[in-house]
């Protein structure tokens, strides 16, 4: 696996369930920034909301609900804070040269991050850069 952060290959996720997400992200209007995980309100709601860099007030931005693999695709940083707890407010600090840390906003501090185990890999997820492949057939 990755040695630091900005070297994960996020995979897509089993059961990675939906998360809400800002429209100002979706639309490309500014930057993934901050990650707040909430108690889930539906059973395939995982708790996580996602905010821009210029959202101003978490009460009043415009949310959709989209796939967590989704996100992971737009920003593959959230790979390693998925399992964080209910209650975890965390802020993406991005580097000049492209490396991210996630960092606890209540204890001020990066947090450490977890790659998730083979198992919890969805079953489509592609090989890490193996071109190797051999052709089943059924």
């Amino acid at each position: 696996m990755a040695d630091n952060e900005h070297d994960i290959v996020a995979k897509p996720l089993k059961n990675a369930g939906a998360s809400l997400v800002s429209n100002t992200i979706l639309q490309g209007k500014g930057p993934l920034k901050y990650a707040i995980r909430e108690d889930a309100v539906a059973d395939a709601d995982n708790g996580w909301r996602f905010f821009a860099e210029n959202d101003t007030d978490p009460l009043s931005t415009e949310m959709t609900p989209i796939d967590f693999n989704l996100i992971l695709q737009m920003q593959p940083a959230v790979f390693g804070i998925y399992e964080y707890p209910a209650g975890s407010t965390l802020q993406l600090v991005v580097s000049p040269d492209g490396a991210a840390q996630w960092w606890d906003n209540d204890l001020e501090h990066p947090v450490k991050v977890r790659a998730p185990k083979a198992e919890e890999l969805a079953d489509d997820a592609p090989d890490d850069d193996n071109s190797d492949h051999t052709n089943e057939t059924k």
